[in-house]
């Protein structure tokens, strides 16, 4: 059974006994009153604002740059605070995020962190969790209104931005130019340490941010155990991505909607362990670009976990090619359940959606596969499909249960 438990904070104390609470009421509020009058309109401290400006300077890291101003501030801030950087920004180490923080910038290509030549770095920025290999999570990591760019042509495999936190959001950024992921999610540190018993990343949202020019996978979940469920991903352009454009090890609880998704080497959108899990209103216009002849690519994936229902509704999934030449090699699944994980039921809606294919022997509309499971069940209904080598292509099906719901 999946948990979505958050991290565990310090219990509260409980008053068990009625009179109890009725007395310690009304002392508080004696207390209260009677302080207000001897001190006066007491209010509490206000979250303080850090401004950074950077000024486009490497510097040597320990005395000075543009990594050293901004790291300061961030290490001199407190829950609540608010960084606000502006300029170019750039970086010769990794800008470690604390928790319960707002990290802004004063608009798109206006604040720009930017990796300097030939850093290499793990990732331009991230949680500190990650950097610092501890076996918890952020929490309250809030990124908004900058541009990361992680310098591909003069660096190598550096993420723009990981993230190992929970209750976060990513708002209105641009990530672009990374050798490995644009955004990465990790449940493991930089070297691999795993979360302790009870840790979990969930309830974050990604939203409104133009991801694009990745050498990896423009938004990558790293999840061996069963920790980053429950997040948003919603009214992104995610754009020439290398490997998948979302392409996530753990989708339980996700809800995937109205992004828009073109040019991307590998499968669109890959999501495994699909459990009550959303993928809606995407537009796909390009996939499989990589075209290697033996290879699946897939528009929209899904694997899909026992016992609980799935949708995908509503998604547009077309195969372009540039200047009206042929599609790339290799097979190409515009909509799929890629099976089942485990020996037990699935179940999913495949509704509303609309595909129309290149035209080759190779195109497969909708792909219904079950795996080792006992049995799929899908309402596959009202989905525009369009040419296609095969429409509609399904496997082991007697076990694969196609209905038009109730």
């Amino acid at each position: 059974m999946r948990t979505t438990l958050a991290p565990k904070t310090s219990p509260t104390l409980k008053v068990r006994d009625r009179t109890l609470s009725w007395a310690v009421g009304v002392s508080l509020t004696f207390g209260m009153l009677f302080g207000a009058f001897l001190l006066g309109d007491v209010r509490p401290a206000a979250a303080a604002r850090h401004d950074v400006a950077c000024t486009n300077t490497a510097g040597n890291g320990t005395t000075t740059g543009d990594w050293k101003i901004v790291q300061d501030k961030i290490n001199g801030s407190a829950p609540g605070d608010e960084i606000v950087i502006s300029g170019t920004c750039l970086l010769i180490k990794t800008i470690e995020l604390a928790d319960a923080r707002t990290y802004r910038g004063d608009a798109r290509n206006a604040t720009i962190l930017r990796q300097a030549a030939g850093r290499n770095l793990a990732a331009l920025v991230s949680t500190d969790t990650w950097t610092k290999n501890q076996n918890w999570v952020n929490t309250g990591v809030r990124i908004e209104r900058l541009t990361i760019d992680a310098n591909s042509a003069q660096n190598t495999r550096t993420h723009g931005l990981v993230l190992k936190a929970w209750d976060s959001r990513v708002h209105d950024v641009e990530i672009h130019a990374a050798a490995g992921n644009g955004i990465h999610i990790d449940t493991l540190s930089a070297n691999g340490t795993a979360l302790a018993s009870g840790q979990t990343m969930v309830n974050s949202i990604i939203s409104d941010s133009y991801i694009h020019h990745n050498g990896g996978s423009g938004v990558r979940v790293n999840d061996p155990g069963n920790a980053a469920t429950d997040w948003i991903l919603e009214r992104n352009w995610i754009e020439e991505s290398g490997g998948s454009g979302i392409d996530l090890d753990n989708s339980a609880g996700w809800q995937i909607r109205n992004n828009h998704l073109y040019g991307v080497g590998v499968h669109a959108i890959s999501a495994h362990r699909c459990f009550n899990t959303g993928i809606n209103d995407n537009y796909v216009e390009d996939f499989g670009k990589q075209g290697t002849a033996a290879e699946w690519y897939f528009g929209i994936r899904c694997t899909l976990q026992e016992d609980v229902p799935n949708a995908i509704t509503g998604n547009r999934v077309n195969l372009f090619t540039e200047n009206g030449g042929p599609a790339p090699a290799g097979t190409h699944i515009y909509i799929g359940l890629d099976g089942v994980n485990g020996t037990g039921a699935a179940f999913a809606t495949v509704t509303g959606n609309a595909a129309v294919g290149h035209g080759t022997a190779k195109d497969i509309g909708l792909g219904y596969y079950i795996g080792n499971g006992a049995s799929l069940t899908v309402v596959s209904t009202g989905n525009l499909i369009s040419g296609m080598g095969t429409p509609r292509d399904t496997e082991g099906s007697a076990k694969v249960h196609l209905s038009a719901g109730i």
